[in-house]
């Protein structure tokens, strides 16, 4: 029968040891942010400056950080425009449901609402904002470009209706359809000379 074990159940004895490591110690010590700084005739440890700053990668940012800093700029708006906050209620209500939902916010509110935000973030001064905000508006023009039904965008506003005689009607039905071709397909499959119009 195998004795029973002294350590506790989900511990293991090798982790179980305290006291000083000295790799962990220098492990610890190098990944730390600090520099040594000669002032004068001595030597100071001080915070690295550049270690402290998270790493830049070299690809850009995605669409969902430009989101993401396009909200936080919209929020540095309204908080300029405090007063503004309680009188542009859509810009408002789009700001605090991308807090709470992120790009998903753009496709749950509704059209009229996303469109009448953008009216309201026109009316606004966004001076040094106007370029942090400009992601944001792609986005929402976008989603609403998405959302609005092909009739409605004026795609169509270039047809013209206008009343006409039966010949007019007919006659525009036979070059549209080349009813006449189908006139002769017809004859010769009956045996009967085609007959025009």
């Amino acid at each position: 029968m195998p004795a029973a074990r002294s350590a506790r159940p989900g511990k293991s004895t090798a982790s179980g040891k305290r006291g000083f490591h000295p790799l962990r110690w220098l492990r610890r010590l190098f990944s730390r942010p600090l520099k040594l700084k000669r002032i004068g005739l001595q030597l100071h440890v001080v915070f690295d400056a550049s270690r402290m700053e998270a790493p830049t990668s070299s690809k850009p940012a995605g669409r969902g950080e430009a989101l993401r800093l396009a909200h936080v700029a919209l929020q540095a708006l309204l908080v300029e425009h405090d007063e503004a906050r309680h009188v542009l209620r859509h810009l408002s209500h789009l700001e605090q449901a991308l807090a709470r939902n992120g790009s998903r916010a753009l496709v749950d509110l509704p059209v009229k609402l996303l469109q009448r935000a953008m009216n309201q973030l026109d009316t606004i001064d966004s001076g040094s904002h106007a370029q942090a905000l400009l992601p944001l508006r792609l986005r929402v023009e976008e989603s609403v470009r998405q959302r609005t039904p092909v009739n409605l965008r004026g795609d169509i506003a270039n047809v013209e209706v206008r009343d006409a005689s039966a010949s007019q009607y007919d006659a525009a039905e036979d070059h549209w359809t080349n009813r006449m071709e189908l006139d002769e397909i017809y004859a010769q499959a009956a045996g009967q000379p085609a007959t025009t119009k």
